[in-house]
């Protein structure tokens, strides 16, 4: 018999290995085409452009008590990993669908966890090219780090990617399951923006929306970030968001399993895989 340890390190192993193979494969296709290596940098790049304007025009020159370059670099990563959250690993088994190998995908054996992991991995490498781009153009235009504590610094950007990850495992069932995830993705997307304080501080919001961007992870996330490389602010500071982060995802995550629970069972007991 062979040990139950033996088991579960092989099961670990094949997630790993689902995972690698599906982001390189990402990769793959995103690289196919010259033009992409300019969409996905420049967007993120005149972003942040049209809020510094925006911002500018009206005088400020500090907000959320971090300088306003500053301010806007960390929104427009949690913007990017939003996005990443919504159109990549959320987006996963549609891109599957859309490519015709969602049957192929349900019939196999590899985790559907770890391909939306790998997805997700996949938009992480593919968007450090623009995170450098964007910090560059911060500190060109004024951007300043003030980074107190390394270890709240790195729990702030783990609990950002985590976040990001674990809004991709929910929505990616979500989407699916609702037969039209680009049209849900492309009204959701310009809300979530604001409401996840990107580019406004939270405390500035209406208190009648507030409830949203507390349900949000990457807000809290961004929240325990952004004090911790901007203002160094330590773990005492920071605590609380990162906590409330970890936890969020986590719940999340356990959503995200439970749609894709049900989109198994619709794919495979149903015999609905075409309509997925």
């Amino acid at each position: 018999m062979i040990p139950s340890e033996s088991l579960q390190g092989n099961e670990v192993a094949w997630a790993l290995s689902v995972t690698l193979a599906t982001g390189r494969a990402f990769l793959t296709r995103m690289s196919a085409y010259l033009i992409q290596f300019v969409r996905w940098p420049l967007g993120p790049l005149l972003i942040f452009a049209v809020w510094r304007v925006m911002y500018g025009a009206s005088g400020r020159t500090v907000v959320g008590g971090a300088s306003l370059s500053g301010f806007l670099v960390t929104g427009i990563f949690g913007s990017v990993l939003l996005s990443s959250s919504i159109w990549t690993s959320g987006y996963a088994i549609e891109w599957e669908r859309d490519e015709g190998t969602s049957g192929s995908l349900f019939l196999s054996p590899a985790s559907r966890a770890a391909v939306i992991a790998g997805y997700g991995l996949g938009s992480f490498v593919w968007f450090l090219p623009c995170f450098i781009m964007v910090t560059l153009l911060g500190v060109a235009t004024g951007a300043t780090l003030n980074i107190g504590s390394m270890a709240a610094a790195a729990l702030g950007a783990l609990a950002m990617v985590t976040a990001s990850l674990s809004m991709g495992f929910t929505l990616a069932g979500l989407f699916i399951l609702s037969r039209r995830g680009n049209l849900i993705a492309n009204v959701m997307q310009p809300p979530l923006l604001l409401l996840g304080g990107f580019a406004v501080p939270i405390a500035r919001l209406p208190l009648s929306v507030r409830w949203i961007s507390n349900g949000l992870p990457i807000t809290h996330a961004l929240e325990a970030f952004r004090p911790a490389v901007l203002t160094g602010a330590g773990l005492a500071t920071t605590g609380r968001e990162l906590a409330l982060s970890f936890g969020v995802s986590a719940a999340y995550v356990v959503a995200g399993l439970l749609a894709l629970r049900r989109v198994e069972h619709v794919a495979r007991r149903l015999g609905q895989l075409d309509l997925y």
